[in-house]
């Protein structure tokens, strides 16, 4: 594999990832605040969380081997670190943490769980990990223009 194809493959990827993370962020979760009833709610976040898991479980390990290909070639950087750090942090997510997340937030019976509360928390948590992620695509310019 060339170099320049591992980056084609690598920025795409995280393009997909990083940009469905943007509209589940920024667009579904207050789509699924606006719902008035909690299983509409929990139908809707599941409908889109089981589609696009799948997408960014690809794009996760895409990224993961031409990064891991493009860190071979170019070396280690201190913006690389930071895209590391991240894409840890994701694939801890979508290979099994996410699950037990899940399973602790929605443990309790249906007339128990306050799902707006849930799902604020929920939308909470998705911009910190924009934020992170549009860190580590700052780093991962910054690294490939110095």
């Amino acid at each position: 594999m060339s170099y320049v194809t591992a980056l084609i493959i690598h920025v795409l990827s995280v393009v997909v990832w990083i940009g469905g993370v943007a509209f589940v962020t920024l667009v579904t979760f207050p789509m699924i605040l606006r719902e008035e009833k909690s299983l509409e709610q929990v139908m809707m976040f599941q409908g889109v969380e089981h589609r696009f898991a799948k997408i960014a479980k690809l794009m996760v390990i895409l990224a993961g081997l031409s990064g891991l290909y493009l860190l071979f070639e170019k070396g280690l950087s201190p913006g690389v670190w930071i895209m590391i750090v991240v894409w840890t942090f994701y694939a801890a997510l979508l290979f099994g943490l996410e699950k037990l997340i899940f399973k602790k937030i929605f443990s309790k019976p249906a007339d128990k769980l306050d799902t707006r509360k849930v799902f604020n928390i929920l939308q909470g948590f998705h911009w910190v990990v924009l934020t992170l992620s549009a860190l580590a695509i700052a780093a991962g310019i910054w690294t490939g223009h110095n």
